[in-house]
């Protein structure tokens, strides 16, 4: 297989994600812009993209820029809302097995939820076929994102409307995410303990020191109820 035909199986692949990582992306940007008034932000939209491509972060960063976050916390929470990633990638060690440095560097760095479900559903037979295509759908989506974060940025920065409610697109989708998988019964247990966690981090902490706290106990309730999680959803794969 060619690797102009790989490509193209890579863009069909993931132009949900364009859809995406651009409307997202463009929201991220123009809250950015619009909070952080700086002559050059356009220039730091397009880096803070480029070099990190988490969606929660790219939202998060405005307050924490504003309210001037020390970098102890800023390290917290982004190893507590990127832990997920590790658990992606140990299903994917056996597909960048023999891959050189660099590629699996990059592979390994640009790994997002919907990056790990596409490459994760493919199946070339063919080792090298297999880890273009990866590498093709990693560079396509980190495009998208960083085009969508730019152009939102140029828009904040040029053209005047209200920013008010557009911090909200990330929790909304992450609401819509949750109400979604909630229908099934398997996920109702996570879904507890995050909202029991978050709750009782409000109820103990201020609204800008509960998310650190919050993200631990979850850490912990979920390591703690592991076995019983994969029972669970074992039993479950078995009646389906």
């Amino acid at each position: 297989m060619t690797r102009k035909r790989i490509f193209y199986q890579a863009f069909y692949a993931s132009l949900p994600v364009l859809m995406g990582y651009t409307a997202m992306g463009m929201a991220a940007g123009i809250l950015l812009a619009g909070k952080i008034q700086r002559p050059d932000i356009v220039f730091w939209a397009f880096l803070s993209s480029l070099t990190s491509i988490s969606g929660a972060l790219q939202f998060a960063i405005v307050d924490w820029i504003d309210n001037r976050m020390a970098l102890i916390d800023v390290a917290l929470l982004t190893v507590f809302l990127n832990i997920r990633y590790a658990m992606y990638g140990l299903s994917l060690l056996e597909k960048f097995r023999g891959i050189g440095f660099r590629r699996k560097f990059y592979l390994i760095w640009s790994l997002t939820d919907e990056t790990f479900a596409l490459e994760a559903e493919s199946n070339f037979p063919d080792r090298h076929a297999n880890t273009l295509y990866c590498l093709f759908v990693a560079m396509l989506n980190h495009s998208y994102w960083v085009c969508g974060v730019t152009i939102g940025a140029l828009a904040g920065k040029f053209l005047p409307f209200s920013t008010k409610g557009i911090d909200f697109a990330m929790t909304a989708l992450f609401l819509v995410v949750l109400t979604d998988q909630c229908r099934e019964k398997r996920n109702r247990i996570p879904a507890a303990t995050g909202l029991i966690c978050a709750i009782a981090g409000r109820a103990f902490f201020s609204v800008s020191n509960m998310l650190i706290p919050a993200m631990i106990m979850m850490t912990v309730t979920f390591i703690a109820l592991r076995k019983n999680l994969e029972k669970q959803f074992s039993l479950t794969e078995d009646r389906s």
